[in-house]
């Protein structure tokens, strides 16, 4: 079997993004944005595009159109570039590359621009790329690849980092190349080479960032597979396919595997799948295609499935499969209405179709078609947004909508610190806000804060005044984490002997004490009892025995009557104890018995001041007082009382206190002490101290509520409390209020949400876009930290719109400068110049020149003169024959004549001749002249080990005369059987680009589409 090579790079798949193979998995479900009718699977038609194209390549702008650029058709190679509007259905030819270009690479970038990469032209592989910017509808260049290697065949994939990884590819042979393209630094570094060289292969980013390289060829076709790290710049080898291949698809599935779908091998057309698992670096079958196709293209569509369309199995394919990756099946989902190969494919998200352009059919194409596929197929719209939307959906392009709930349905915000939630009836649900002003007791601060549905409120400060609403318990405070508690009440003041020692507190705070037991000896304190107990109930008693007189005055026995006893007095005057005696009516008193008369203790005697009833001394007469003893009191407090001298009755004559003796103290804090004057009994008048005098303890009352921040965002502020201080004036101690300030914290004021105005009409970027933007205010509300006011500042917001393209003028026509005066010929002295107009009408978009031309009358003067007449140099002498003496010699002569058509001046040349001699010659003969080698003796068609011959003249002088003679000369045959060369039947052949035999004897191209080169069939 002879091998096939693709000539030029076929398969967007493995260019990166010439299709749409590789497109991301589908995302998560959004909102709708409106709703359309649900659309079934199938292919249908739409516009062409403005030329066919072949080996192009396509990608998806930002925009939602899609880019294609470059390519070959029948023209030859492509600079020019088209765009499609998914919306309109439409081709609009934008701005051309640089340099024209086919199987070359088509990026997006992060920013929008497309990067294009290496390709080939007449000039051979490129090494070159650059940057389409769809905003300004401009191409720039974008360097070169630091390898400095043109390549075709080769990949290009977009790094998570925003670099581009530029892998392998063929410059006379696969290779083992990377370039790396840095977008921000608009530079190219070298990257670390493939493993094994490789071309027509695919690459693909891998969820880890990573990516993966699969298959291709090089010398033969490859099942290897390799993997490159961003982080640590290397590449590792992974598990190879079971088929190699080339020409084939790889496409990232949403679970992460990559599917890779058909190509070619040696052995033919491959019609297998494989998928790999980056978890293990493993390969497993992914089914058999209905059809074996190389050069196809693979889309994943929001729906998880794949799309393969088209392709090339001896000829173009119309049909298309489609892969279920949770089955691992391939089903047929009808055919194109154009057989293609070598075709662009991008995945249309938004309107949820595939775009399949261009390709070879039996030539190039422009044509394209649409599949529109139903993502709603296996769609189940049950999880809403939020709880606020109904549970059930609808799908609608593949993205599922749900309807708000009605205002007022009770609901969930998932805040904790908001009750009674209720829906808005746009979708949102919200609460009101909890209120925490319940502390759990009056040890905690009054108000709380609410964190995850549970309000948390500050202890009070440990001390803090309270009531434990105990009333066995005195002087209550709080402890400082939450608790209160104060002194128990302690009962042990029983109210009388015959109750229990200690008690027990009860309502009200009361004391409660047990009687003690009936019989418990007591004393009921009355002496003319005895055997005294208490009687159970509290109360204490005794048997009267009336032998005990209640004092010494009384005799004994007394008489008891009416349950009372009475005793006998005893004489007045009978000493009744140490120092006591009885008076008359029978009381013993500390006293004297004196002159019939009974003196109290201390009585003193009325006729001395001197002396008194002193018992211990006599109690029958009167004894001195002591000489300390006062016997006329002070007369004022500047008086001095006298004493006895206790061996005189009389008292001492009456004096006064020394001068400075204090005889007032201070009445209070804003009182002075007074002296006497050492004359007078009585104190001076009363004085006060000398106002602003300190009289007291500075007072201060609780802490005021938290105030006065500088402005209303600042986040602390102070507050007060009440100093109270005390100062004499006019001798009364007056209190002065003040107060006393600290800093403390404040919540700042929030505002409202932003609120936003309707849109603007569309203002289109110029005359003939059909793009624009349009504008609204969005209004916010920020805190004015002075007023406390929430200011509104009000912004303008844009958006893009669009409008049906526009037609007509677009500008005043611009003109050149007036050119060169044409005539009719160079002799003319008048004619005609023009110059260049062009003017300008909307057309796909842009402002698009239309050329044009403007003449006017002209004036010329011509110059005809021409040089004079010129001599060439004499020729040699010629002679009749070696013999002759006389000859002739010739020179040219050249004259110029004025063409009036041409405007140069005409060279005419004519031959002059003259006579010249010689001295008679000696005759020189010519070396042997040869004839042409005659056929190979041998029956190879390759010469081998044949002979040939020739025949040789050789020339001897004789006379004046040269004279011939002629022999034969033979060789053995010259070989032309070392490769490429081949004796094929009769024929000698070159295999290396025959297309009989290519690379052999009888192996013959497939068709007329290929071409042998290098000994390998390549399309053309």
């Amino acid at each position: 079997m002879h091998a096939v090579r693709v000539r030029s790079a076929l398969l967007g798949c493995w260019m990166g993004l010439w299709v749409g193979c590789s497109s991301p998995p589908p995302g998560t479900q959004t909102l709708a944005r409106h709703a359309e009718p649900l659309v079934m699977d199938g292919w249908e038609g739409t516009a062409s595009m403005p030329e066919s194209r072949k080996y192009h390549a396509g990608v998806e702008l930002a925009s939602g159109r899609v880019l294609v650029t470059g390519g070959y058709n029948a023209s030859g190679y492509l600079s020019s570039a088209s765009v499609y509007e998914p919306g309109a259905g439409t081709w609009t030819a934008v701005a051309p590359m640089p340099v024209a270009r086919q199987a070359h690479t088509a990026t997006r970038l992060p920013s929008g621009q497309v990067l294009v990469v290496g390709g080939e032209n007449t000039t051979g592989r490129l090494a070159t790329a650059v940057v389409y910017e769809p905003a300004t509808n401009t191409w720039s260049s974008a360097g070169g690849f630091a390898s400095g290697l043109g390549r075709k065949e080769l990949t290009a994939t977009l790094l998570p980092s925003g670099k581009v990884l530029v892998a392998g590819g063929n410059n006379g042979g696969a290779r083992t190349t990377v370039d790396v393209y840095d977008a921000q630094a608009g530079s190219w570094t070298p990257g670390p080479n493939l493993g094994t060289p490789r071309r027509a292969h695919t690459a693909t980013l891998l969820p880890s960032g990573r990516v993966l390289v699969v298959g291709g060829t090089g010398s033969t076709s490859l099942a290897t597979a390799e993997v490159y790290e961003p982080t640590s710049n290397k590449w590792t080898a992974t598990g190879a396919l079971t088929t190699p291949r080339y020409n084939h698809t790889a496409t990232l599935l949403a679970s992460g595997q990559v599917l890779v779908v058909g190509g070619r091998n040696s052995t033919g057309v491959v019609g297998t799948a494989e998928l790999y698992d980056p978890s293990t670096g493993t390969w497993s079958p992914a089914g058999t295609l209905a059809t074996g196709r190389e050069s196809h293209t693979a889309t994943l569509l929001s729906t998880g499935q794949v799309l393969v369309v088209g392709g090339l199995n001896g000829s173009a394919l119309s049909s298309s499969e489609l892969y279920e990756p949770t089955t691992r099946t391939w089903s047929g989902v009808g055919a194109l209405a154009t057989a293609r190969y070598a075709h662009v494919a991008v995945l249309l998200e938004a309107q949820k179709k595939v775009l399949v352009v261009g390709g070879i059919g039996t030539a190039s194409l422009a044509t394209a078609e649409l599949y529109t596929y139903d993502a709603c197929a296996g769609v189940t719209c049950n999880t809403p947004p939020g709880g606020c939307y109904q549970a059930a959906g609808t799908c609608s392009l593949g993205v599922c909508s749900y309807a708000p709930k009605a205002a007022g349905t009770v609901c969930d915000d998932g805040e904790g610190c908001t009750g009674d939630d209720t829906c808005n009836g746009a979708g949102v649900c919200a609460g009101r806000a909890l209120s925490c002003d319940s502390a759990p007791g009056q040890c905690y601060e009054p108000v709380g804060t609410c964190t995850q549905g549970s309000c948390a409120y500050q202890y009070k400060a440990d001390g803090a005044a309270c009531d434990d609403h105990d009333a066995c318990t005195v002087n209550e405070v709080c402890n400082g984490v939450g608790g209160c508690g104060g002194t128990p009440v302690t009962c042990t003041t029983p109210p009388g002997q015959c109750y229990e020692s200690t008690g027990t507190c009860g309502a009200g705070g009361a004391c409660s004490y047990a009687p003690r037991a009936a019989g418990t000896a007591c004393n009921d304190g009355n002496a003319n009892t005895v055997q005294d107990v208490c009687n159970g109930t509290g109360g204490c008693a005794g048997v009267v025995a009336c032998t005990t007189p209640p004092d010494a005055c009384h005799g004994s026995p007394g008489t008891y009557a009416n349950g009372v006893c009475t005793y006998p007095l005893k004489a007045a005057g009978t000493v009744c104890g140490a120092g006591q005696v009885c008076d008359a009516t029978g009381t013993c008193g500390s006293g004297c018995w004196i002159g019939g008369a009974y003196y109290a203790a201390g009585s003193t005697n009325p006729s001395g001041d001197c002396q008194q009833c002193n018992p211990s001394v006599s109690t029958s007469s009167w004894s001195f007082k002591p000489a300390t003893t006062q016997c006329r009191a002070a007369g004022g407090v500047c008086d001095v009382a006298e004493y006895c001298t206790g061996n005189s009755a009389s008292c001492p004559a009456d004096a006064v206190v020394n001068a400075g003796t204090s005889c007032r103290a201070a009445a209070g804090n804003c009182d002075v002490a007074e002296v006497c004057d050492g004359a007078g009994k009585t104190c001076p008048s009363d004085a006060h101290a000398a106002n602003g005098t300190s009289c007291g303890s500075t007072g201060y009352g609780g802490w005021g509520s938290c105030g006065g921040g500088a402005n209303y965002c600042a986040t602390s502020g102070t507050q007060s409390r009440s100093m109270t201080t005390y100062t004499c004036n006019s001798g009364t101690c007056n209190a002065s209020t003040s107060s006393q300030s600290q800093t403390c914290s404040l919540t700042p004021t929030t505002c409202a949400a932003p609120t936003y105005g309707s849109w603007s009409g569309c203002s289109y970027y110029d005359v003939c876009s059909n793009e624009g933007e349009r504008s609204r205010t969005v209004t916010r509300y920020s805190l004015n930290c002075a007023t406390g006011q929430c200011a509104a500042s009000t912004t303008t917001e844009y958006d893009g719109c669009t409008r049906t393209m526009p037609t007509g003028s677009c500008g005043s026509p611009s003109y050149g400068g007036w050119g060169t005066c044409n005539v009719s010929n160079y002799c003319s002295t008048s004619g005609t110049q023009y110059r260049s107009m062009t003017t300008y009408t909307c057309g796909g978009g842009t402002c698009n020149a239309s050329a044009g031309s403007q003449s006017q009358s002209c004036s010329v003067y011509p110059d005809t003169s021409c040089p004079g007449a010129s001599y060439g140099a004499w020729s040699a002498c010629s002679f009749g024959d070696a013999c002759t003496t006389t000859g002739t010699q010739s020179r040219s002569v050249t004259s110029y004549d004025f063409n009036c058509s041409s405007g140069q001046c005409n060279a005419s040349t004519s031959t002059q001749t003259q006579t010249c001699t010689r001295a008679p010659p000696t005759v020189e003969c010519s070396g042997p002249s040869y004839g042409a080698w005659s056929a190979c003796t041998s029956t190879d068609a390759c010469g081998q080990g044949g002979v040939q011959s020739r025949t040789v003249t050789t020339y001897s002088a004789s006379g004046c005369q040269c004279v011939a003679s002629t022999t034969t000369e033979t060789q053995a045959c010259p070989t032309n059987s070392t490769y490429p060369w081949m004796a094929c039947g009769n024929m000698c052949v070159n295999v290396s680009d025959n297309f009989n035999h290519c690379g052999g004897c009888g192996q013959k191209c497939p068709n007329y589409k290929f071409v042998c080169v290098e000994g390998i069939c390549e399309f053309q």
